[in-house]
């Protein structure tokens, strides 16, 4: 406990939450834009319900994937197809009307307290969220790559947890950034009357996008992306610095 509170640790945890802020340069994010800006159309809780989705998946899976798929006997890919059917069933509901009014329907039922209200979207904005946790895949710095060894060797310290949801808390903050502007943009007098056709072309490329997902095209593209445009890996330079660099051997140990 007394290592965890140290301020080098405290440096650490700041540089992954930074790490987190400089990831929406990176060129892994482009593959999964399309995905962040569906939050923004729909209810006003859509953006929260993908930011709290996101953060809670994120953290989850990069500290207990490996425990979750090893008690449950299960290959790590269909957590991943899992949120490829989520992605798919979110971006038919954006699409087709219908499917909208329905989907809008059940959750007015299963969150009573909420009807009436002009589609709020908070639990749809979770799943679509949690799916973006799970397909979130970006230029790891070596901060959440030492976090990735300790959770792959049963090992989830404080540190472990507080760098990952500092990370994530990070990324989520031009996250709500690109939503909130995106729906301000949108809400604009002379795009106001075409917001149901905005919504439905956002659904068709979402389902593309779980389409592609199933052929491994989002993998794909963050090579090709990385690759590219290798001068973006320097995005991690505070990861990499002298004192950084030490306490993470000293952690990792």
């Amino acid at each position: 406990m007394e290592r965890s509170l140290r301020p080098v640790v405290m440096l650490l945890i700041l540089v992954a939450f930074l790490g987190g802020v400089l990831t929406v340069l990176s060129p892994c994010v482009l593959p999964v834009l399309p995905v962040l800006l569906s939050g923004t159309v729909g209810g006003r809780g859509r953006p929260p319900g993908i930011i709290v989705g996101f953060i809670g998946s994120f953290v989850l899976l990069t500290l207990f994937l490996a425990s979750i798929v090893g008690a449950l006997n299960l290959s790590p890919d269909v957590i991943r197809w899992v949120a490829v059917a989520l992605l798919l069933g979110f971006g038919l509901t954006l699409a087709l009307p219908a499917l909208h009014t329905r989907f809008e329907l059940v959750m007015a039922r299963a969150v009573p307290q909420r009807r009436g209200r002009d589609g709020d979207g908070f639990l749809g904005g979770m799943l679509v969220g949690a799916t973006l946790g799970v397909v979130w895949t970006p230029c790891v710095g070596p901060i959440l790559a030492s976090v990735t060894t300790l959770a792959l060797s049963g090992q989830v310290t404080g540190f472990a947890f507080a760098a990952t949801l500092a990370y994530a808390l990070g990324v989520a903050v031009p996250m709500l950034g690109v939503m909130w502007g995106g729906r301000k943009l949108l809400h604009r007098p002379a795009l106001l009357g075409r917001l149901a056709g905005i919504q439905q072309a956002f659904g068709v490329v979402l389902v593309l996008f779980a389409v592609g997902m199933v052929f491994g095209l989002d993998r794909q593209a963050q090579t090709v992306l990385v690759n590219s445009i290798p001068a973006l890996q320097k995005l991690t330079f505070l990861e990499e610095t002298a004192v950084v660099q030490q306490e993470l051997e000293r952690q990792t140990r």
